[in-house]
This record gives structure tokens, sequence and C-alpha cells, in this order.
């Protein structure tokens, strides 16, 4: 369908309903992004596909709250953790002063070499559109009162490294407990401690209840510690490689020195995957690292049994995968192919020769800045943007669909077999899935 594409503003906020604008913000921010994979792909599909009720229920519980913590809480926590930390480290002096919108300067000017006043004065053209210069001002004030741009720089890390720390470790620290808020539903309504999607396979197994509550408290205690130290680590991890130089790696070390440096250098050289867009979604690279280091582990220890165990292991595995990489690879396959058939500009190439496999890694053209390409013709631009956008939605929605049904499918089918194996008392899976309808009527 060819839409009417109108100018892309160049502040970052979606103005209107324009399909156009509406992708552009969508390609901006990693957290709308997610969302819509997370809902239409993790929640309400694998809910449908769920083997009974209760494991029903559990999905949609850990769903909404997933959704909450990881796409509205840090809208609202992480202005918070901006100007608070701004202001305890002396770079503004109000809580609400717009000297607070510096935390916007991207990473890349925050480096050893960068130019920080063309970071300042770039981030500042974002905000002032009417004329008054006032964010450029206020900027100035604190560049001016620093009168040391080093420190200002060191400064500014520093208050990074606080909000992704703190981000870090809240984020996985709601995520470590939302499968223990569904498990314990499903405890207390059926008073069994098994995994909920094989209860239709097996009779509960008999426990000891002492053993079992203090099992459960070692869990927790892990839980916590894998929402913590990741997060401290992380931090300081990043903000080691901004903050440091690049320099030749010394073959002569050992393999752990070389493999340290290696992870500083490509952070030193690849900033901008650990800029906040618009100050409150995190990057995809903080995202991915939080889901690895903190809610991967947590999953697995808070597991009721080895079958949800393995359930959770490829589960997030396949999620994981198709999270990070379905729709980019979709996305890529389909562009290159618009790029040669319509004559479209959707890759970015950078005027780069590639061979097959270099092909594959290539992305698509930033959305919001394609009108800033003068090489484009408005033909050019018009078709880039009205195929680029149908193709951008087609991946994701594509993704989504592979994720919600395709997965929970093979992993039904592998649990049957696994308590199959067990010998244990097993009676059939229904023919049919918990159709939607079923579910909200049981629940």
């Amino acid at each position: 369908m060819i839409m009417d594409c109108k100018k892309v503003s160049d502040t970052l906020p979606f103005r209107g309903f324009n399909i156009y604008n509406a992708t552009s913000y969508v390609q901006d921010h990693t957290l709308i992004n997610r969302g819509i994979t997370t809902l239409g792909g993790s929640t309400i599909p694998q809910c449908i596909m769920s083997n009974n009720k209760y494991e029903a229920t559990e999905r949609a519980i850990m769903g909404g709250i997933y959704f909450v913590a990881s796409y509205l809480t840090p809208i609202l926590l992480i202005p918070l953790y901006n100007k608070h930390f701004l202001r305890n480290k002396g770079i503004t002096k109000e809580l609400n002063s717009i000297g607070k919108k510096i935390i916007e300067v991207p990473k890349r000017f925050l480096t050893p070499e960068a130019d920080l006043k063309q970071g300042l004065s770039e981030t500042a053209k974002l905000f002032d559109k009417n004329g008054k210069n006032k964010y450029k001002q206020a900027f100035e004030e604190i560049y001016n009162r620093y009168n040391n741009p080093d420190k200002l720089k060191k400064d500014l890390l520093s208050v990074h490294n606080k909000i992704l720390t703190t981000d870090f470790i809240t984020t996985g620290a709601m995520w470590s407990l939302i499968p223990w808020v569904a498990t314990e539903f499903t405890e207390h309504k059926t008073k069994r401690t098994d995994y909920s999607g094989g209860f239709n396979l097996k009779n509960n197994n008999s426990v000891n209840k002492k053993e079992y509550i203090k099992s459960k408290n070692k869990k927790i205690l892990w839980n916590i510690a894998f929402s913590i130290i990741p997060g401290i680590f992380f931090g300081k991890l990043v903000t080691k490689g901004l903050s440091s130089k690049i320099s030749k790696i010394n073959q002569n070390e050992n393999i752990f020195k070389k493999s340290y440096h290696k992870i500083l250098k490509s952070i030193r050289q690849n900033p901008g995957n650990f800029d906040y867009t618009s100050g409150t979604n995190m990057s995809k690279t903080i995202y991915a690292a939080i889901w690895v280091l903190s809610s991967f582990p947590a999953k697995l220890i808070s597991s009721r049994d080895k079958n949800e165990r393995k359930d959770r292991a490829l589960r997030d595995i396949g999620l994981f995968t198709m999270f990070f990489g379905g729709d980019f690879l979709i996305n890529n396959i389909a562009g290159r192919i618009a790029d040669k058939v319509f004559g479209t500009k959707i890759m970015n190439y950078n005027g780069k020769k590639l061979n097959f496999f270099q092909k594959f890694k290539l992305p698509l053209r930033n959305f919001r800045k394609l009108e800033q390409d003068k090489s484009l013709s408005p033909e050019i631009l018009k078709k880039t943007k009205n195929i680029g956008a149908f193709l951008y939605w087609f991946s994701l929605l594509s993704n989504t669909a592979l994720i919600g049904f395709a997965l929970p499918k093979f992993l039904n089918k592998f649990l049957r077999y696994n308590i199959s194996k067990e010998n244990t008392n097993i009676t059939p899976l229904p023919n049919k899935q918990v159709s939607m309808k079923e579910f909200l009527k049981q629940n």
C-alpha cells in the first residue's frame, strides 16, 4: 500500500499517525520495538499455545508483569535517575532545570579524543526548535562552569555509569521476580510444586515440605545475586571501555587479559551501542546484556523441575535468537531483494563492496535520517520510504508469529517426549490447544 509520506521531523517524538513516521519512531526506540514483539509473540500467542489453563494463566501473568516492568516502568524511572544523578554529581543545580537534557549527549562525544563541545551543540539543536536557544545556553553554562572538558566528560560518564547500573539492577530484579509471582500463584491454586505444563501428563511428584522451602530460599538468594552482581560488573565494564584509549592488544598476554582487552576495544569502537534513546530507552545491547546475564540464569534457577528447566532454557534461547536476529535477518533478505527489484535504497551499504556472508550483516538504513541523504532523488526517496516501511512491519510481524506459534509447538512436543521417557502416570494431551476464548472463560 502506497502511503502519503510527509517529511520526518528532526525531533524524536512521533507526531501524527503517518505510517512512515510511526515506523521511524519504532525503529529508533528499542523498548517500543521489542514491546510489540513481546506482546504479540511471547505473550498472547504463547498463552493460546499452552498445554492447559494453569500454564496459560502463568504465561499471562508473566507476560503482563514483564510488559509493565520492561516497557512502562523505565519510562517513569529513568528520567528520575537522570536528573537526580546529574544534580548529585553537581552537573546541574536543580532537579528540573533544562540542563538535565545534557544526559542525551551521545556517548561517542564522551570518549577521550571526542569534541565534547560539538556534542553539546548538536544535542542542543535537537531541542532548540523555537529559535530561543535555551538548551544551548544551558549546556554552555555547564561547559563554562567546568572550564575543563575532560573533567566534564569524566563526570558525565560517571552519571551514565550510575544510570546504567541502577537500571540494570532494577530491571534484572523485576525480571527475576516475575517467574516466582506466576509459579506461586499456581502453587497456591493447585497445591502442586511441579511444572504446570505437564499437569495433564503426570501426577505431582511428592516433595518434602521443609526441604522444598529450604531449596526455594536458596534459589531466591541466587536470583538476588544474579540481579545485582552482573549490573555492577557490566556498568563498570562499559565505563572503562568508553574512557579508555584504543591501543593494540598485546599478543603475549594470557587468554583472559587478551579477551578483556578485546571487549574493552569493542565497547570503545561502538559507543552508540550503549546509548539510551531520548534518555529513557535502553539500546538493544543493554537489553540483551540484562537478558543473558540476569534474566536467563534466574529463570533456570527458579524452575520447579527439570522439565520446566529444559523448557525455559530452549524457550529463552529460541526467543533470544529470534528476538535479536529474526526480524533483522528477514529485513536483511527482503530489503536487499527490494533494492534489486524496485531500485530502492533500503539497506545501508556505506559504499563498501561486500562478499556473500558480509551482506547478511547489512542493517536497514535509519528511516529518520533518510531525508538527510541528498543523493536520493524525490522519486527514489518516496519509494524507499513506502516499501521500507512495509517491509519493516512485515518482518516484525513475521518474526512475532514464529516466536508465538512455531516455538511453543516444538516445545510442547518436546515436553511430551520427555515425560513419556520418565514412565510416570501419563494422560494424553488434548488434541487441540487451549483457545483464547476458552482461556478467557476459564480465567
